[in-house]
């Protein structure tokens, strides 16, 4: 009886002592809180929960990251995992799992709840905890993809907020300048080929160091800058004609774009004269004092300063190529009716002409021969039908040196040596010449003899012959003919004058 009573009363202390340590042990599981390193685990004497891999900013998720969640503790799982967008769409769902993670990449710019169950059947223990977080936003640029490179060769990327570590790489070579505040980027091209389109792939990031989707972006490079000159093809040139350079279109500096050009003659001897900017694309350059005699006159750019407005340069710096021809000069004489032409200093010939007349006087000045025709259809400046009114087809031989004033053959008299023109210098020919046909071809001669740019000079009186022969037009011109010799400055090659010529 005693012995029984004694194992009895063993058994009720065992009992509460197991109670007392089962109470103790619940007591130590349930009563530590989540950890607050962002485990959702109760650190007891047997822990139990989850771990998730750390988020950063809740706001700020980078969304290609890896996100893994592991049931922590003895007998611990994850009885249900689920991860929603913003709109409460299931992204993803998954029971029974001690170890997982979630899909990615995630969207950007996306608000996630993330819905966790951990349990511990052993001990009943069951626990939901919610995690809301949002991926990071991409940065909107401002402006379409397609851009023309600027006329610096660079393009601006404008963002609706900062970034870092801009990177572009594709086909063309380009560095990236961003402001002080990472919203703006300057890219510039080091180098392409003008007139293409390139693909470029442009990286970057938060300021927060998400690497964000690749921006594509098509660049367009500017078309070449093209150039026409007025003595393109042309060899054997007079002195004086000023040289014209007209771009295909206007320059982004045309001010300054003479400081890129150079004019010199083959062997490298700079010329002396003056720029002149005539609208937004044509540039004029006068010799001083003249183009040098039986030279090879070169004309090149500095093809990386001189662009056009949308930043096309030159395809080579070497514009135009010409020459000269001997030191050739016309000089006619008013009160002799008589024209001179002389080579290296010397008059080679002399020629009877015919002048205007009292009422319509030669213009005298020192001129050039700015536009020549082997044929000129030639009319009055009154209309048809009025007095005084007259058209010539096939002038022969016309070489223009001032406005419509010409040398040309006059096959409708041979009155030669006495003013018998409207203002013109008519001389002799046998061109269609059917009443005079055995006269001297002075016109024909002195067509074949002049050229583009010959110096003319047009003097009432004529000098002494030891003089003659060796001044320049410039020298034997009187200071009356001033106004003469600044409007024949303006003529151009190949000028039509409103396509009607006045027989002079």
């Amino acid at each position: 009886m005693k012995m029984a009573t004694h194992l009895s009363s063993i058994k009720s202390i065992f009992f509460w002592l197991s109670s007392i340590a089962v109470a103790v042990i619940m007591a130590l599981l349930l009563a530590v809180p989540a950890s607050p390193d962002g485990s959702y685990v109760s650190r007891g004497l047997l822990p139990y929960g989850f771990t998730m891999t750390s988020l950063g900013s809740n706001n700020e998720v980078d969304p290609r990251k890896i996100i893994t969640l592991e049931a922590i503790g003895p007998g611990a799982r994850l009885s249900r995992v689920e991860l929603r967008d913003g709109s409460g769409k299931v992204l993803f769902d998954a029971k029974d799992q001690t170890r997982l993670s979630l899909p990615a990449p995630l969207a950007f710019e996306t608000r996630h709840t993330l819905k966790v169950t951990a349990e511990r059947p052993w001990f009943g223990q069951s626990e939901t905890r919610e995690v809301n977080f949002t991926t990071v936003a991409v940065p909107k640029l401002e402006g379409p993809v397609f851009r023309m490179l600027a006329p610096d060769s660079s393009v601006t990327l404008h963002f609706d907020r900062p970034v870092r570590d801009v990177r572009a790489v594709g086909g063309l070579t380009l560095d990236a300048e961003p402001d002080a505040g990472g919203q703006t980027i300057r890219l510039l091209a080091s180098a392409y080929e003008q007139d293409r389109s390139y693909a470029v792939q442009v990286s970057y990031k938060t300021v927060s160091g998400v690497s964000l989707p690749p921006l594509t972006l098509e660049l367009k490079t500017p078309p070449p800058l093209a150039v026409e000159t007025n003595v393109h093809g042309l060899n054997n040139l007079g002195s004086m004609l000023p040289l014209q350079v007209t771009f295909s279109e206007p320059l982004a500096d045309l001010d300054n774009a003479p400081g890129h050009l150079r004019v010199q003659t083959s062997d490298g001897k700079t010329i002396d004269g003056k720029w002149r900017r005539i609208g937004q694309q044509l540039l004029k350059f006068t010799p001083k004092p003249a183009w040098p005699a039986s030279s090879t006159i070169e004309v090149s750019a500095d093809v990386q300063n001189l662009r056009s407005v949308q930043g096309g340069m030159l395809k080579q710096s070497l514009i135009e190529q010409f020459s000269t021809g001997t030191d050739r000069r016309l000089f006619v004489y008013l009160d002799s009716q008589r024209v001179e032409a002389v080579e290296n200093g010397k008059v080679v010939r002399t020629f009877k002409v015919s002048t205007g007349k009292s009422k319509t006087p030669t213009v005298t000045g020192s001129f050039y021969i700015y536009d020549r025709y082997r044929y000129k259809r030639m009319r009055s400046d009154v209309g048809r039908g009025k007095p005084g009114f007259y058209e010539v087809e096939k002038v022969p031989y016309t070489q223009f040196f001032h406005k419509d004033y010409a040398f040309h053959g006059a096959f409708w008299h041979n009155n030669f040596g006495q003013p018998a023109s409207h203002g013109c210098v008519n001389l002799a020919t046998k061109d269609q010449n059917k009443r005079w046909p055995n006269v001297s071809e002075d016109a024909g001669w002195l067509y074949r003899w002049g050229a583009l740019g010959l110096p003319v000079t047009v003097m009432n009186k004529a000098p002494a012959r030891t003089q003659a022969a060796g001044q320049t037009p410039i020298e034997t011109s009187k200071g009356s003919d001033k106004q003469a010799r600044a409007e024949s400055s303006d003529m151009s090659v190949k000028q039509e004058i409103s396509g009607r010529v006045v027989v002079r």
